[in-house]
């Protein structure tokens, strides 16, 4: 029964009454007085002096013992309580409506029962031990919900301060859309009092929204939870318009909430300001898409890599340039795949120091690198490393392909070189036509009158000796002025139809019987069935005649000589090599061995103009002639003639011929 107090009497107390029934004042307040001011009195005082022990509606009124400094009565005295030594006294209290025996004692007890008016009811001593129990669980009940409550609020004041100090804007919101919760940062941020926010809307509050954010037209992450069920922790980023109508964008992260009955009961919205950070982001990435299309788009190979040499950038021009694709490298990692490691160290140590271009920057450097297929492309490399706050980060390397630019140049250096062998041939020419009969005529007359003059000394040796020694200087100054005047020649002379083979028998016929030839193996292949050539037989004859007799001279009258001669029908195109046994020519030299006047025969031995001279009639002819030196060693030539050709008359005659005198 609500508001009645029951006390079972103990199992040995058969003259206590069975218990204290509150009928009628159930519902009233326990106006209490002890009798007996001893130790469990003052105990007693002590536990319901507490006002957390107001639940018991137990009001004590007074005390009363015959001892004046029994602990209990003091204790009453001292908090103004009513006193009396004869608990007879205790009854004129208008109130009291219970009475606590705490002596012990059965007489007393029974004193007691025997004087109390019928409205006050009685508990023993041994029953007041129950309610000395009862009392003493419920303040152990009230200090355990103390401190229970003094932990939540600590920890409340705590998660409080951690919230507060959190850089990001706490908003916790009900089901209702009414704000929770907040912290300081979203109250500082907004400029907001507690009592701005506690209670409001969301919406209204947060975006300044006369209605919710879904009727609104955006999300409203409360509805999204309930309606999806999710029980996960998101985050998105809201793009949205202020007050001033300026974009703005937070980074907002959403938390469920459920109560122990696992009800989706609130939300919790943390949320960070990123706006710079967004506009910077996109601008960014606008440089960058610049920057990406610069990169990709330039014609020069261009790489990226890091301190450890991983590729990091690979643009188009550098797959062009290699053969590889992007992802290829970038899935190897390393530039080795295609520069060698050894030479990027080098390099590496250039850009470290300043004598190859400012500390950090290598000046334009040549170098190879190695194709996909394997091949070695001729480049330029230029290279800088890459700094982020002084801290060396990696390095950029710009690769420039330089075959065609060597090409160029090589064409450029070979047209400047024939412009130059013109300009020679054309003074050569005038020279020569100039001055044959100047020259010719004073060489016929010493060489006449030394003839005479030797059969005048035929009986003196020693005189005979030195006019023999003028005839020879004589005829060789002739022979000079010969080919001289022929290298000047700037058409080819009579042309007729002939076989190459027949060019190449009739100048072996002629010379495989001179001592220089007899120790040489001579040894022609011959395509059969090959169509005549139109050209001045005498002339490439001339040409054959001086790439035998210096092959002879190379192998120094002793070794083999191979001759070939082939037909190509696709391209109407003879080719001829000649190929010797002998030491070869040195490759510094091959560029020069056409040069005008150039020799490597001892002095007196060759004039420097018989290849100059076979380049050019093969040239006339509308061909070309190359030198050089097979693995097996030797040297070998090759001619390559047209089956016809057309010839281009010299817009400027020159004077062709010598006197035979």
């Amino acid at each position: 029964m609500t508001g009645e107090v029951v006390i079972a009497p103990e199992k040995n107390w058969p003259d206590e009454p069975a218990g204290v029934i509150r009928g009628n004042q159930a519902d009233l307040p326990l106006n209490v007085a002890f009798v007996g001011g001893g130790k469990a009195c003052y105990d007693l005082l002590q536990m319901l002096d507490n006002e957390r022990l107001s639940r018991l509606k137990m009001k004590i009124l007074g005390v009363a013992d015959i001892d004046p400094q029994a602990p209990g009565l003091v204790y009453a005295k001292k908090h103004k309580l009513f006193t009396c030594s004869n608990f007879q006294d205790l009854y004129s209290l208008k109130e009291l409506n219970f009475i606590i025996e705490l002596t012990g004692s059965t007489e007393v007890r029974e004193a007691i029962r025997q004087t109390t008016p019928p409205e006050i009811s009685l508990i023993g001593h041994r029953g007041a031990r129950l309610l000395f129990d009862l009392v003493q669980v419920e303040i152990e009940k009230t200090e355990i919900e103390k401190k229970r409550q003094e932990h939540e609020e600590k920890e409340k004041k705590y998660t409080q301060i951690i919230l507060d100090s959190l850089p990001y804007r706490i908003m916790v919101v009900n089901m209702d859309m009414t704000i929770e919760a907040v912290n300081q940062t979203f109250l500082n941020e907004f400029n907001f009092t507690y009592e701005d926010v506690l209670g409001k809307h969301c919406y209204e509050v947060r975006y300044g929204l006369e209605k919710s954010c879904g009727e609104a037209g955006h999300t409203c992450y409360l509805l999204y939870l309930e309606e999806t069920k999710e029980q996960k922790i998101f985050s998105t980023i809201k793009e949205f318009r202020d007050e001033k109508g300026e974009d703005r964008f937070d980074v907002i992260t959403i938390a469920p909430i459920y109560n122990e009955q696992g009800e989706f009961v609130q939300i919790v919205e943390a949320s960070r300001d990123v706006t710079p950070r967004i506009k910077l982001e996109r601008e960014v990435e606008k440089s960058n898409t610049f920057f990406e299309t610069v990169i990709q788009s330039t014609v020069d190979g261009i790489v990226v890599v890091d301190t450890k040499g991983n590729v990091l950038i690979f643009n188009e021009g550098m797959e062009r340039l290699t053969g590889y694709n992007a992802r290829e490298i970038m899935e190897r990692g390393h530039l080795a795949s295609f520069y060698n490691i050894d030479v990027a160290r080098e390099n590496m140590m250039k850009m470290r120091s300043d004598e190859h271009g400012p500390v950090g920057k290598l000046n334009p450097t040549s170098m190879s690198i190695t194709t996909k297929d394997g091949e070695d492309i001729p480049v330029t490399l230029s290279a800088s490393i890459i700094k982020i706050d002084e801290k060396e980060v990696g390095s950029v390397g710009v690769f420039t392909d330089m075959r065609e630019i060597l090409k160029m140049r090589k064409d450029l250096e070979e047209a400047h070189f024939q412009l130059v062998q013109s300009e020679k041939i054309a003074s050569v020419g005038k020279m020569a036509a100039g001055v044959a009969h100047e020259i010719n005529n004073p060489l016929s007359g010493i060489l006449m009158y030394a003839e005479l003059l030797k059969e005048s000394f035929i009986d003196n040796s020693q005189h005979f000796e030195d006019i023999q020694e003028i005839i020879d200087q004589t005829l060789r100054c002739k022979k000079i002025v010969s080919e001289l005047l022929e290298f000047s020649r700037q058409t080819v002379g009579k042309t007729s139809s002939f076989s190459i083979e027949q060019v190449i028998t009739k100048t072996l016929n002629l010379l495989i019987n001179q001592a220089l030839f007899q120790d040489i193996e001579v040894k022609k292949i011959i395509q059969s069935h090959m169509p005549e050539m139109v050209g001045d037989l005498g002339q490439l004859q001339q040409v054959f005649t001086n790439l035998f007799i210096n092959a002879a001279d190379a192998m120094k009258g002793k070794g083999r000589l191979d001759i070939t001669a082939k037909y190509d029908t696709d391209s109407n195109q003879f080719t001829i090599t000649v190929s010797d046994s002998g030491p070869g020519i040195p490759k510094e030299l091959r560029d020069k061995i056409f040069d005008m006047f150039f020799t490597t025969k001892p002095v007196g031995k060759g004039t420097g103009l018989g290849l100059s001279i076979s380049q050019k009639i093969i040239n006339l002819h509308g061909g070309n002639i190359l030198v050089d030196s097979p693995p097996e060693g030797g040297t070998r030539f090759i001619i390559e003639l047209p089956l016809g050709f057309v010839e281009q008359p010299d817009e400027e005659p020159v004077f062709i011929g010598l006197d035979e005198a």
